[in-house]
């Protein structure tokens, strides 16, 4: 009998860092080996839970009922093969909740919804995000980062000053009325940064200790930035959701979400179209503007790496083959920082985002820590 092999992508539930992993369909198991390294861990098909089956592109996201920090993504070219494997009890039933102000209302908005889905596709719950009350999206956020990101916040109050000085400078350009709630995680080997709804924002450690100004950092904040302005967290988990679930967040009853493993792991699921990272792109530039802070620092950071990773090509397991991550998630090809480059004003002059004992500061943020 021929064995069933395909990659696919794991996170441990220890680190925010993807791990590429062979996935092995047995006859009661599937076995995951990660990619390069000789252990590898065994999933009983009766063990696994289906938080997503998968929505091309967006991949399907398993876990283990041994240990619900674990995730595995299953991309839909491979999902058929693995999803006849698997038992009843591996799809968990979402309940609605009996405690609606209106059960006529609610079933007059899934009928709706419904009918109105099959024409308008993901974009239709794109605009119910717009529906989603702010007190919500800031749990939702919060949930969201607080069941992913398992790695210490770094505390420092000289650094933490300095990055809430960075955040109030950029905030002068933001329309929509939603705090912020940014936090510096301490991972040096991850180069990455993420918007998560309610005004949420994580950067990882390595992009400080690569950075080499405030302006580099205070470029790669006002993309993230851009992308709570333009909502676009939001609209990327609306679209994953589905209608049942989104019909629960529009009449604010987000504990629908703790309740269900459907929920699990979705900050990884983030993945923006070429739109809106273009969107991000104007808009973080126009923060960068408004701030009087010089845009050129985020394309200056993007080509100080690249410069790194070419560097390092030749050793896929080098701590630089970690920008990937970044690059899947944030896809700035060469057209786009072209693209920053040209819009770039070579005359103008600009504050300092930072000055040097405060950059100082932002840097050594991680040198105290907490969780």
């Amino acid at each position: 009998m021929t064995l069933t092999a395909f990659e696919a992508r794991f996170f441990d539930g220890k680190t925010a860092k993807p791990h590429q992993v062979s996935v092995e369909l047995h006859a009661s198991r599937l076995r995951v080996s990660l990619s390069g390294e000789s252990c590898s861990s065994d999933w009983r098909y009766e063990e696994i839970v289906v938080l997503q089956q998968p929505v091309p592109p967006q991949p399907a996201v398993l876990t283990s009922r041994k240990n619900r920090t674990m995730r595995l993504y299953v991309e839909p070219e491979h999902w058929f093969s693995l999803k006849t494997k698997l038992p009843k009890t591996a799809f968990p039933a979402i309940t609605l909740s009996t405690q609606w102000k209106s059960l006529a209302g609610y079933t007059g908005l899934s009928v709706i919804f419904v009918l109105t889905a099959v024409a308008a596709g993901p974009r239709l719950f794109e605009r119910a995000s717009e529906l989603i009350p702010h007190s919500t999206e800031i749990q939702i956020g919060k949930m969201a980062l607080d069941s992913s990101i398992n790695h210490p916040v770094c505390t420092a109050p000289q650094g933490k000053a300095a990055l809430d000085k960075l955040v109030s400078l950029l905030k002068q350009g933001v329309t929509r009325d939603i705090p912020f709630n940014v936090r510096v995680i301490s991972d040096d080997e991850t180069l990455n940064a993420l918007a998560a709804p309610g005004g949420h924002l994580v950067i990882f450690s390595g992009i400080l200790k690569k950075a080499d100004s405030a302006e580099e950092v205070a470029g790669v904040l006002a993309h993230e930035m851009a992308h709570i302005e333009m909502n676009h967290p939001m609209k990327s988990l609306m679209r994953n959701l589905g209608i049942t679930l989104t019909l629960h967040l529009m009449f604010g009853d987000v504990s629908v979400l703790s309740n269900t493993a459907y929920f699990a792991g979705i900050i990884h699921q983030f993945h923006y179209s070429r739109e809106d990272e273009l969107e991000a792109d104007k808009t973080g530039y126009a923060l960068l503007e408004k701030a009087n802070i010089d845009p050129s620092g985020l394309m200056l950071f993007f080509e100080r790496i690249q410069r790194e990773e070419a560097k390092n090509s030749n050793h896929p397991y080098s701590k630089w083959s970690n920008l990937d991550e970044y690059f899947s998630t944030h896809p700035h090809t060469e057209h786009r920082i072209n693209t920053l480059k040209n819009n770039t004003a070579t005359s103008k002059s600009y504050q300092q985002a930072l000055d040097d004992s405060e950059w100082q500061a932002l840097k050594a943020i991680c040198s105290e820590q907490t969780g």
